[in-house]
């Protein structure tokens, strides 16, 4: 079973590396893998500086990690998103 999930870990890693950050999402939800880290989806999300890719970025975290709302990189990234939007 770790190994299994070391290998969703390296695969997931390896898709965001790609700058493939919404198939690696796709991948986790599908996966139903739970270690991966919001942030580092916000970061590349603000990177791309589509606010589309931030906004389906916060809309997953949102519906996969439960508490997300209530987290700093929610509250960052949605005011992020709101800015962008203006």
């Amino acid at each position: 079973m770790m190994r299994e999930l070391s290998f969703h870990d390296d695969y997931i890693l390896l898709l965001v590396k790609d700058e493939c950050y919404l198939e690696a999402l796709h991948y986790a939800k599908k996966n139903k893998v739970t270690t991966i880290q919001p942030s580092m989806f916000l970061k590349l999300a603000f990177a791309s500086k589509n606010p589309q890719h931030i906004a389906t970025v916060l809309q997953f975290f949102s519906d996969f990690v439960p508490g997300f709302n209530n987290t700093v990189n929610h509250h960052t990234y949605h005011q992020i998103l709101g800015e962008m939007n203006c």
